[in-house]
């Protein structure tokens, strides 16, 4: 049963892996005469010599033909160099050499350099004659002796004409001499075989390198009229920035006829490094006397290929290059398909089934692969675009790409392939197309907000540059700019693009565009937390002032600003929150929804820290007075009128406050202890809070319930009813304190109580009444509406109607003890007293 095996990966070279091979396919001699005679690559035999008799070990230019593939094409000319320095003989054309590692399958040693010309990267390919070099064996005779290094010679010729983003470019034309053969080509990572092997690559980074490869052959079959004939991984190179090129075409063959291309059979007389690779060779090349092939075979490698993709690295066919063995597993391509099926996916997998059919007729053409709802992404769309956004040349289409396409389908894309392929473009393709700065800005922004830390310093270049552009050119940038300055004074952490967003808020602020001036203000709440307080002092809080002309009038922007202005406050201290309070004068106070606004500032400034209003001068002119003024509105819903009036007890009882510690403070200060002299607010905080009950009628007059009044001792002896004010909330007692304070003190419904008064209710008579018993007859400022009234009424029937007024205005229980006994004011010195020591023991205990 076929099984999927594991490509081991290989760095050594050809000549070290050559495989043995079974099938005998006639005489290798003269196989290897058709080979070279059909495709005209083979040089001359023996060493060519330089007109005055000297060799190329002596540093003699001389030319080595070598016919083109396709007619008409060409020749490859390559001059011959000594060795410098060991490395390469173009030391005179690139500098900086570093050795990157081995490619395509250990044939190539690829090095880094620059150019010394425009000091461009580049890589730079060597091949070792002496020990990587192949040749077929002696006895097809010296004259048929086919080498690796014609191969290459060959490979060359065919790359240097083939130009195509998808086929990697030569910059440097083969350069021989007897010990190396060197190329410099655009600047490349790997080949295919090391990275899909080395490294863990993202599905759509592989869907994308596989459309990458597809279209390259589709160019080869139906522009170029040439078959790759050998389509294997170490065919394959990726270049620094990401992009999948098509390489290694050493048995390429030219057309004969539309989709007719020549046939060179696998034969196991020639070394394995000189024939294409078997494990991704089609069926119809080991066809006995099979003269020609179709496109079609290319179609069959790639299905291989793209197998060995998507399984990481592992065969679908491994035959150790025993035609038997292949022949067997082509046989049972099905079920290697099943042992791989969860990495194709189903729709992959139904496409590869009729790629690798043996019927050459089943198989689909190369563009019809691309097609398949396999590839059918909008992400990978947008990157297949972005790679060929050099090619474009109308503006407007590349905005409208920028602008919507690729934005839509950022959130889609891993952020790898962010830094590794699309900032990569941007940087190759748009750094001097400034009219996409703003559509470019959107896509940066969106990555400096969602990407990792690590990866902020990549974006920075970017950011500079279209800052620097749009300081220079106001406009729909700048606006952008403003919209999305919070998330970059947020994440990107740079002082130089700082300075000039700064710089950019006092210009829009004091300027005369509107549409600026907006788009600041909807962004300061978003970016208040990232302004430093220096800046909102010396430059922000005085450019508010210019204000004015652009807020008259217009409540929109009123309330856009009110909102920076609460935002702000959270950044102020006393000084500057002073100073930011004063920009309210420039709001309408007469509109509910501004009235709201101002209100909602109150409650923030309040509830983050209420000490920074430490000026009743300010609170009363900044804030009170608006406030007050727009209580009166009718619009106000039941809402807003309730948070207004919660708003204006808050800044009263703070200016109360502030008004009692500096009264304190001066008393201090004067050193006395003249106890008649000290200040005692007149808040209900500050005062012992005491329950009164008294006895009402009921509704049917038989029976008695209590009536429990919440009372305050004023300073002036009174009391004071304060069940209808509001508290503050600091004032308010702890569930405990008010527990215990109505077991001390309340009164009960059935009449009995645990104070003096249920003593003089069991028979105490002797005992001196309360001055509270009267209470409900006194004029004090704070009875309620109800008694009063009561009162007024009774007068004048008071000695006709006396039990009446008793029941309405006493206790049955005080009754009972004096039915004589006339109810009087407090005496004003015991009120007094008893205030005072209240008010010395809240002192003295809780001072």
């Amino acid at each position: 049963m076929f099984t999927v095996t594991s490509s081991p990966h290989t760095t050594a070279t050809l000549s070290v892996t050559s495989r043995a091979m079974s099938a005998d396919c006639g005489d290798g001699a003269g196989l290897l005469s058709a080979a070279a005679a059909s495709r005209k690559t083979i040089p001359p035999p023996g060493t060519p010599k330089s007109s005055a008799g000297t060799t190329l070990s002596r540093n003699c230019a001389t030319r080595s033909s070598t016919n083109s593939l396709v007619p008409s094409r060409p020749s490859t000319v390559c001059s011959f160099a000594p060795i410098e320095n060991g490395t390469t003989m173009l030391n005179q054309f690139y500098h900086s050499f570093i050795f990157r590692g081995n490619v395509a399958g250990g044939v190539w040693r690829l090095y880094s350099a620059k150019s010394h010309v425009d000091d461009k990267n580049a890589s730079v390919m060597v091949f070792e004659k002496k020990q990587q070099n192949i040749k077929a064996q002696a006895r097809f005779g010296r004259n048929n002796r086919l080498s690796l290094s014609d191969l290459l010679k060959y490979e060359l010729t065919q790359m240097t004409a083939l130009v195509h983003p998808r086929i990697l470019r030569v910059v440097h034309p083969l350069e021989e001499n007897k010990e190396l053969m060197a190329f410099a080509c655009e600047h490349i990572y790997s080949s295919l075989d090391n990275v899909i092997v080395e490294e863990t690559l993202d599905k759509l980074e592989i869907k994308l390198g596989v459309l990458q490869i597809i279209d390259g052959l589709s160019y080869l079959h139906n522009s170029a009229k040439i078959l790759h004939g050998n389509l294997t991984p170490n065919s394959i190179y990726v270049t620094i920035n990401g992009s999948w090129k098509i390489g290694g075409f050493a048995f390429a063959v030219a057309a004969k006829e539309p989709n007719v291309y020549p046939c060179f059979p696998w034969s196991k007389r020639l070394p394995v490094g000189l024939q294409p690779d078997l494990d991704y060779l089609a069926p119809e090349y080991l066809i006995t006397n099979n003269q020609s092939v179709t496109s079609a075979a290319d179609v069959f490698s790639l299905g291989i290929l793209m197998c060995w993709i998507y399984a990481g690295g592992k065969k679908l066919i491994d035959a150790g290059n025993n035609v038997d063995t292949y022949n067997v597993i082509i046989g049972q391509l099905g079920d290697a398909l099943n042992c791989i099926a969860d990495q194709l996916g189903p729709n992959l997998r139904d496409m590869l089934e009729k790629v690798l059919s043996s019927t050459v007729s089943s198989r689909p053409s190369v563009q019809f692969l691309a097609l398949i709802k396999h590839f059918d992404d909008p992400a990978l769309h947008a990157l297949r675009q972005l790679d060929d956004i050099s090619q474009e040349f109308d503006p407007a289409f590349k905005t409208s790409f920028i602008n919507q396409t690729l934005c839509t389908a950022l959130p889609n894309i891993p952020e790898s392939i962010w830094f590794s392929r699309i900032l990569i473009r941007f940087n190759e393709h748009l750094t001097e197309a400034v009219d996409l700065y703003p559509a470019l800005f959107k896509s940066l922004v969106y990555m400096l907000e969602h990407c990792e830390s690590h990866n902020i310093h990549k974006l920075r270049p970017w950011m500079r540059r279209i800052v620097e552009y749009s300081s220079a050119n106001k406009g729909s940038l700048s606006s952008l700019i403003l919209d999305h300055m919070a998330i970059m004074l947020r994440r990107l952490a740079d002082e130089s693009v700082e300075d000039q967003l700064f710089d950019l808020i006092i210009s829009t602020t004091t300027g005369e565009d509107i549409h600026l001036k907006q788009s600041l203000i909807r962004g300061l709440p978003a970016m208040a937390d990232f302004i430093p307080q220096w800046f909102i002092t010396r430059r922000l809080l005085p450019a508010f002032q210019t204000l004015t002309a652009f807020l008259r009038a217009e409540i929109s922007r009123q309330l856009e600003f009110l909102v920076a202005v609460r935002k702000l406050s959270d950044r102020c201290d006393s000084a500057m929150l002073q100073q930011l309070l004063t920009s309210v004068e420039m709001c309408e106070v007469r509109h509910p929804a501004v009235i709201h606004s101002i209100s909602r500032i109150v409650q923030r400034i309040v509830t983050f820290e209420a000490h920074r209003l430490n000026d009743p001068g300010m609170i009363s002119f900044h804030l009170l007075g608006p406030l007050v003024l727009g209580v009166s509105l009718p619009e106000l819903s039941p809402a807003h009128f309730d948070d207004l009036m919660s708003s204006i007890r808050s800044l009263l009882d703070l200016i109360e406050q502030i008004r009692f510690k500096n009264d304190e403070s001066r008393l201090k200060r004067t050193d006395t202890r003249r106890l008649c002299n000290r200040r005692v607010s007149m808040s209900s905080n500050h005062l012992p809070r005491l329950l009164i009950t008294a006895t009402r009628p009921s509704v049917g007059g038989e029976s008695l319930c209590s009536f429990r009044k919440m009372s305050f001792l004023s300073a002036d002896g009174r009391l004071e009813d304060r069940g209808s004010r509001r508290e503050s909330k600091e004032s308010r007692c702890s569930i405990e304190s008010d527990m215990s304070l109505r077991d001390s003190i309340s009164l009960h419904c059935n009449g009995s109580d645990a104070s003096d008064e249920s003593g003089i209710a069991t028979g105490r008579r002797n005992r001196r009444r309360s001055w509270l018993d009267g209470y409900l007859h006194s004029c004090s400022l704070e009875q309620t509406t109800e008694h009063a009234e009561t009162d007024r009424k009774l007068e004048p029937m008071r000695s006709g109607r006396a039990s009446e007024r008793r029941a309405r205005t006493r206790s049955p229980t005080n009754d009972l003890l004096d039915s004589k006994a006339t109810p009087a004011r407090p005496n004003s010195f015991t009120n007094l007293g008893h205030n005072l020591a209240c008010t010395l023991w809240k002192t003295f205990n809780h001072g």
